[in-house]
């Protein structure tokens, strides 16, 4: 593309023409012989990557498309890790590439909560298996999605609107290849391994992050959670501390109605340690005579990585909510129904100890109100 002047379709078939391919084999075939592949192509990724595909999914589903493209693993992976850092080299981030996905494909109709990996997106996995054997790495990381994706014909071309023409000489820049091919033998061992056993998915999973349907005072809101979950120590983000950051807030919906009904959280409500299971200790606080604090191994300290119930809130819950609403940004009212339509034993106790916090009703008579996006 960036010889000829070509169009992404019309370059790659004159490339393929020719001869040649980038970084290493197609994604069916290697040197040496042909790869049978297991039926789920996730056990050959490191965790970064692993996660990374999770992610995916989410991104479809907040922009309410059917199925996971190479796109969406576009988006996802440079969220974070590697191919977010060579990315940001390049001056971009996720916020554009999100937005010329959404330019290109729009955002979809019907909510659609569980997602599956399209033929091109198992493509794309697989290509990136043979990009990172080509190069001496048996488990494929990010770098290795940006090299396949950077072929596919979408993805290729969301790059290239955003600058970069090509993501195999990117990568190459910044990890020049230095071991010699996985043998085939050692790839096919490894196929027939994944499909007999697989491979259990990376515990804790991905974080997720604050998408762009969220407002800005709703990014400010769950941000305020994480970082409550961090001062606590809590090992990872949970809903109550979600909570607290939405009824925190400065500003938004949520700021509206509890000004409008007096709601307040007294601080005492999340005195330490709210979470059992993760052990620790008590130790005298050297800033304050006769006052304790509640400390945890290094190992087990916040990690701000959210927890099943907390990731299903930003990923999942918000969206039934808005859909069921008709709304497309999601604000800070729309986080707080989700949690309050789902409590836990945690988020029960904060909202017993709130009066009025139950009326739904109110909050929903605010939306879908005045939130910068």
């Amino acid at each position: 593309m960036a010889q000829t002047g070509q169009k992404y379709t019309e370059a790659r078939r004159a490339h393929l023409a020719s001869g040649g391919h980038s970084g290493g084999a197609r994604a069916s075939e290697y040197p040496g012989g042909t790869i049978t592949w297991p039926e789920d192509s996730l056990g050959w990724f490191t965790d970064q990557a692993y996660n990374a595909i999770l992610l995916a999914a989410d991104e479809a589903r907040m922009l309410s498309h059917p199925g996971v493209g190479p796109e969406h693993l576009l988006l996802a992976a440079a969220r974070c890790g590697n191919v977010e850092s060579l990315l940001a080299g390049e001056g971009i981030d996720a916020r554009a590439i999100h937005d010329v996905i959404a330019a290109i494909k729009g955002f979809g109709g019907k909510l659609e909560l569980r997602p599956r990996r399209s033929p091109a997106s198992e493509q794309v996995l697989r290509r990136a298996v043979t990009a990172a054997a080509a190069r001496g790495v048996l488990g494929p990381s990010t770098e290795h999605l940006l090299i396949a994706l950077g072929e596919q014909e979408l993805t290729a071309q969301i790059l290239a609107e955003l600058g970069i023409s090509s993501a195999q000489a990117l990568v190459d820049g910044h990890y020049p290849v230095t071991r010699p091919p996985v043998a085939h033998a050692i790839i096919q061992r490894r196929a027939a391994q994944l499909a007999s056993t697989g491979i259990e998915p990376p515990s804790p999973g991905p974080i997720p992050p604050i998408f762009e349907r969220f407002t800005a005072q709703a990014r400010d809101a769950i941000n305020a959670g994480i970082q409550y979950a961090r001062e606590l120590n809590d090992h990872y983000v949970e809903p109550a501390h979600l909570l607290f950051g939405v009824l925190n807030a400065k500003t938004g919906v949520v700021a509206t109605v509890r000004t409008r009904y007096g709601w307040h959280i007294p601080p005492g409500q999340f005195a330490p340690p709210r979470y059992p299971g993760v052990p620790g200790r008590f130790s005298p606080d050297p800033r304050h005579e006769n006052v304790f604090i509640y400390t945890q191994p290094p190992y087990l300290r916040a990690t701000g990585i959210f927890s099943p119930g907390a990731r299903r809130i930003v990923a999942e819950d918000v969206l039934i909510v808005a859909e069921r609403l008709g709304h497309s940004a999601l604000t800070t009212g729309h986080v707080l129904i989700a949690i309050l339509e789902r409590p836990d034993e945690y988020t029960s106790d904060i909202i017993s100890s709130v009066p009025g916090i139950r009326e739904v009703t109110a909050v929903i008579d605010a939306l879908p109100g005045q939130e910068d996006t």
